[in-house]
């Protein structure tokens, strides 16, 4: 399926255009007292997850009513076919924000599917409190819009030497990929420069498309997590991959990435 270029540039600006206003919301809502329910283990929702993720949906049913959702939150309202299906994490980082740690972002992606999973397309990912916004258009580019200034090409680092790298990692909420994690940190951190954990997986890997961050690994993504960080890392020069090297398998259970600058060679153990 080929989209021309001008519906590619209008599900971008739908998504930036939208990002943002949800973003907006994320953070007049950020100080305020948060209603917290469990979903899971180790597993939480905020009703700001609810609130951005109902402003996204309706915006994007507005604007494209015969597309569907797959969305982090459950919502029976949604549909889930069409020839488009847009991919959102109302809030990433809900332990974060449920904490008033200020690091989250909203992420959108604009995505065709297939038979074993998705291609996105448009994407948004968004930092409420840096007003940062990264946006990407399959065969476009990728940029980061500080506040109103004009937007700027993003680019992947240049390191090439684990030793000067910079990985970030995020912790399962399952305890034995938690220990599988410290198993490679044990591997890892003497080869690497630091390490860090940001609690945001799509903010991180939007940093690798940034060239902020050399490599980031995380054993336990779902598609809400991944779908715009794909498009914005692939755009911006990087690599994307299971952590054998292998292409990418899409499931809504979870799945095992890392997201590199394509330079940097870590040589991870069989997980």
């Amino acid at each position: 399926m080929i989209i021309p270029e001008k519906e590619l540039t209008l599900y971008q600006h739908v998504a930036c255009e939208t990002a943002v206003s949800a973003g907006h919301l994320a953070r007049e809502m950020f100080s305020q007292p948060r209603q917290i329910k469990n979903k899971g283990f180790r597993d939480i929702v905020t009703d700001a997850d609810f609130a951005t993720q109902l402003l996204i949906t309706n915006a994007i049913q507005q604007a494209f009513p015969d597309h569907g959702f797959l969305t982090e939150e459950e919502d029976s309202q949604l549909p889930e076919s069409g020839p488009i299906i847009w991919i959102i994490d109302p809030i990433d980082g809900t332990t974060n924000y449920s904490r008033q740690f200020p690091e989250f972002c909203v992420s959108i992606a604009a995505c065709i599917p297939t038979a074993d999973g998705f291609i996105p397309v448009a994407a948004a990912i968004y930092d409420p409190m840096r007003q940062e916004l990264f946006s990407a258009a399959q065969g476009q580019g990728a940029t980061v819009q500080f506040g109103d200034k004009p937007p700027r090409p993003t680019q992947v680092s240049s390191v090439a030497n684990a030793a000067d790298g910079l990985l970030c990692i995020d912790w399962s909420s399952s305890a034995n990929k938690r220990a599988s994690i410290l198993q490679l940190l044990n591997e890892l951190a003497p080869k690497l420069f630091t390490i860090r954990a940001i609690g945001t997986a799509a903010l991180a890997m939007a940093w690798v498309a940034a060239g902020r961050v050399d490599t980031y690994l995380n054993l336990n993504l779902r598609p809400w997590d991944v779908a715009a960080a794909l498009l914005l890392v692939q755009e911006s020069g990087g690599s994307f991959t299971a952590p054998s090297g292998n292409p990418l398998v899409w499931d809504v259970a979870g799945m095992a990435c890392l997201v590199s600058n394509g330079r940097i060679q870590l040589d991870l153990p069989p997980l």
